[in-house]
């Protein structure tokens, strides 16, 4: 029987504190975790990953209450992969912009009605393979980091730009094409005057580990200095299985979310695998 990589998230509210693992869904597994107030409630969105069917990844998302993070529940359903679900709230709408490289593009999408009546509202970038586009506002000036794949899943370059009032994008600029720590692993943090790049370390597989990373200087000439890496051995929790990876970490108030990635047999998926092959041989 074939092995499958999975994911599961994880959340702490004590920074010394252990992580407690979030129950996935009978019919997913749970990544890029994102935690955003809306309403006056917590919520935490992620891509859900449906293995046992054709489809691929969805955004869902559970509500925190009484110290616990409830059941899942499907947010957006689009006709091609979903994930990294960056979402944000301004002037009380809830805002986001989820990893859509498959239709290649980067959109905003405006919540309508809750929980799951969206709206694109403005496209940032079209026709590349653009992931895990993440947003800086910075001295009244707001900018995109954006992953752009050139060869694979995992090989690619990130870029930056600066999104005018307008809407509109700068020119390109190059940051680095290292998949040591190029790809973003969630929001940019604002600590204590510093800005924190959270980036993914994929040299030992995809999703192996995370890098943090100061913004020195973001123009005219952008400037980054990494000073930590965090592996899954690093990570401690209410487990004892094995995780091999871990590429998203989001921090609200004193919650902390994080990604974890373990490898399982499952017999669904590989049939299901079976079948999308089999659909896209005979498509035309």
């Amino acid at each position: 029987m074939k092995k499958f990589d999975h994911w599961q998230i994880a959340y702490r509210e004590d920074k010394k504190g252990k992580f407690k693992l979030i129950q996935n869904p009978e019919w997913a597994w749970a990544a890029d975790p994102f935690l955003v107030e809306y309403e006056n409630q917590i919520y935490l969105f992620a891509e859900l990953f449906l293995f046992k069917s054709e489809r691929n990844g969805v955004i869902g998302y559970c509500k925190y209450e009484n110290g616990e993070f409830g059941s899942w529940i499907v947010s957006m359903d689009r006709h091609w992969h979903l994930s990294y679900p960056n979402v944000w709230v301004s002037n009380g709408r809830l805002y986001m912009c989820p990893e859509s490289y498959q239709v290649e593009e980067v959109a905003i999408y405006e919540l309508i009605a809750f929980p799951d009546k969206w709206r694109k509202v403005h496209i940032l970038l079209q026709n590349g393979k653009y992931v895990d586009s993440t947003f800086l506002k910075y001295k009244d000036k707001d900018y995109l980091f954006t992953y752009h794949l050139t060869k694979s899943g995992i090989i690619g370059e990130l870029l930056l730009y600066e999104i005018f009032k307008d809407g509109t994008l700068s020119q390109e600029t190059c940051i680095s094409d290292d998949i040591g720590n190029s790809r973003p692993g969630g929001n940019v943090i604002l600590h204590e005057g510093k800005i924190i790049r959270v980036s993914q370390d994929s040299r030992d597989g995809y999703g192996h580990g995370l890098v943090f990373s100061e913004i020195q200087s973001i123009s005219p000439a952008y400037k980054e200095k990494e000073f930590l890496k965090i592996q899954p051995d690093d990570i401690s929790g209410n487990w004892t299985q094995k995780f091999s990876g871990i590429h998203t970490f989001n921090n609200l108030k004193n919650i902390e979310v994080i990604d974890l990635k373990f490898t399982t047999y499952s017999w669904k998926e590989r049939i299901a695998q079976k079948r999308v092959r089999k659909v896209f041989t005979n498509k035309y």
